[in-house]
């Protein structure tokens, strides 16, 4: 009988979050693991591929040393720099504010942290979609088994980690369709607001020849799908016809109080670590990864508490991200109706909405941004 391989780390996903996190476990020492059930890592494209600076990061996460060491772009998959993002009312009324960063592409994207991991020392494996996990024991599809004494779920909304372990956060999970409309588009990001994408948004995230376009909404009306209302948005747009659709989901809601349980650590979205006011995910995924993998490594070296990642995740993210949270419940107030909604961007204007997407609260609401 073949003995289980036993390794100090294991890391699910190799996404953003599981790529950072395997690669700085891999850097503190640890024997590390990264699976993922993909055949193709970066396949299919779940993202608006957009990310911001590491400079307009830091206006919203202030650690600008944790920043450089873990938001680190591969120059390589950058397809486009953007300066100017513009939030569009119900009717049309643009207001637009400079906001400086760069689309990418998710497919070498992902690759690329992948192969980082590698280079710190992580061993990559794929495709290998987890079944369980079972106190240290990381069950894979197919039957096969190894043993960890930490494992970091870096999987995903769904993660089966997650499930695994009892790890329940609230959100609400929102729907999405992402697509590509070939053509020459301006280096500005467009978010359209009100009934084109009800309670959430719709986008234009420009590329090197092509936008990635998509909508999220928080409902559907009656007798819609995620495909009409991306026909109705290019069509009104007068772009080309979106191909390779993807759908996927997004968790909006407030950052947990921890995201450790027993031996299982969780990072990026299957830690609800998303920015909900954008909607962004790769820079918190980043973040959270490389403390996750911090803090699996010293658990390993020195015996140090798995709980040292909470407060690692903590002082980095948990207030920007629950500010965040609070202000999209705030804005639920006026989604549901275009007039109404309309109204309220016109007010905050675009100081107030640029304001809302660094996860501040607009002077004109009585807050210090």
């Amino acid at each position: 009988m073949t003995p289980t391989e036993t390794f100090d780390v294991v890391v699910v996903g190799a996404g953003p979050a599981g790529s950072l996190a395997a690669r700085f476990a891999a850097l503190g020492g640890a024997r590390t693991l990264l699976v993922d059930r993909r055949p193709e890592l970066g396949e299919p494209v779940q993202c608006g591929e957009y990310v911001p600076s590491p400079d307009e990061l830091a206006t919203i996460f202030p650690f600008p040393d944790v920043i450089r060491e873990s938001f680190q772009i591969p120059s390589e998959t950058v397809l486009r720099e953007t300066s100017t993002m513009a939030c569009i009312a119900p009717g049309g009324r643009r207001f637009a504010f400079p906001l400086r960063g760069a689309t990418v592409s998710r497919r070498a994207f992902d690759k690329a942290l992948a192969a980082r991991a590698e280079g710190a020392g992580a061993e990559l494996r794929f495709p290998a979609g987890v079944a369980r996990l079972r106190d240290d024991q990381v069950d894979f599809v197919g039957g096969t088994s190894v043993r960890a004494k930490v494992v970091i779920g870096a999987d995903g909304p769904l993660s089966t980690v997650a499930r695994s372990v009892g790890f329940t956060v609230p959100r609400e999970m929102y729907r999405m369709i992402t697509a590509t409309s070939p053509g020459e588009f301006p280096p500005e990001i467009d978010l359209y607001f009100g009934s084109v994408a009800p309670g959430g948004y719709a986008w234009m995230i420009p590329r090197a020849h092509d936008a990635n376009v998509g909508v999220g909404v928080r409902f559907l009306p009656k007798g819609q799908t995620l495909s009409t209302l991306l026909d109705r948005l290019t069509h009104d747009a007068g772009w080309a016809a979106a191909t390779d659709r993807t759908r996927w989901w997004v968790p909006l809601g407030p950052p947990p109080r921890s995201a450790v349980r027993g031996r299982a650590l969780f990072a990026g979205d299957a830690a609800n670590l998303v920015m909900a006011t954008n909607g962004g995910g790769i820079p918190t995924a980043m973040i959270s990864g490389r403390d996750a993998g911090v803090a699996a490594a010293a658990h390993i070296r020195t015996g140090a508490p798995l709980l040292e990642y909470d407060r690692l995740w903590q002082r980095h993210l948990y207030e920007p991200l629950s500010r965040g949270f609070r202000l999209k419940e705030f804005g639920d107030r006026f989604v549901e109706r275009d007039w109404l909604l309309a109204l309220g961007m016109r007010y905050i204007g675009p100081d107030g909405l640029d304001a809302m997407m660094r996860m501040r609260r607009p002077r004109r609401l009585g807050g210090a941004s």
